[in-house]
């Protein structure tokens, strides 16, 4: 009977340790083969790639070239070209396709063919995966100081760096390596911006409608 009490207490305790194990599970990152790298025919231009949850990102900003309604921060494509792509006006980056909210957006605009602009609702999607696996905004950035004034931990490959904004159409620009905010293809009924997702050091990713007139980076997203 002791040896009985004593294989049963065994047991027992292995299975909880096992039940412990399981709710200790850190949140899950990516196989590495998810982290690789795509070409934009009509340019030949590379950009890496991540999968964060079900969604499959461009882990570089956009740097197709469009004549008009885009720019390099402060004009200087030498110092500016590469890591932070260009800076887009909301028409442009839809290629004055109309608004969408859907999920996917259905929108390539400027994208490669076989990717999409987000649509605010994808972006929630991609908050929301964050939130329900203990990521933060940090998680996104990029490690190291070189755009960013701290760094993030770069857990999901998304490589997001501090690209800043162009205003009034091109006039001038601001915040480069202190924060970034990404076009969506959703237009705010109420405000008649566009909704942007914003990242800095300093908090959780902000959300906001911007400015028609102004220039802002994007990421495409894989089509389904």
């Amino acid at each position: 009977m002791r040896q009985f009490i004593f294989s049963s207490c065994v047991l027992f305790t292995f299975l909880l340790q096992g039940c412990q194990k399981d709710d200790e599970v850190t949140p899950p990152i990516q196989p590495e083969d998810d982290f690789s790298e795509m070409t934009d025919p009509r340019d030949g231009q590379t950009y890496k790639t991540c999968k964060i949850g079900d969604q499959v990102w461009m882990a570089e900003n956009l740097n197709y070239y469009t004549p008009a309604g885009s720019w390099y921060y402060d004009n200087d494509s030498a110092k500016y070209s590469t890591p932070y792509g260009r800076l887009y006006l909301w028409n442009i980056a839809m290629a004055n396709h109309p608004s969408s909210n859907l999920s996917p957006s259905g929108v390539q605009g400027i994208c490669p063919p076989g990717w999409h602009i987000p649509s605010y609702d994808e972006w929630k999607e991609l908050q929301m995966y964050l939130a329900n696996n203990g990521l933060t905004t940090h998680d996104l950035m990029e490690s190291g100081t070189s755009h960013w004034p701290t760094g993030g931990t770069n857990k999901t490959q998304f490589n997001a760096v501090a690209a800043g904004t162009v205003y009034n159409d091109g006039k001038s620009y601001a915040h480069i390596n202190i924060r970034t905010t990404y076009l969506t293809s959703t237009i705010d009924s109420n405000t008649g911006g566009a909704w942007g997702f914003g990242l800095d050091q300093n908090g959780p990713m902000t959300v906001n409608p911007l400015g028609l007139q102004n220039g802002w980076s994007v990421r495409c997203v894989k089509d389904e």
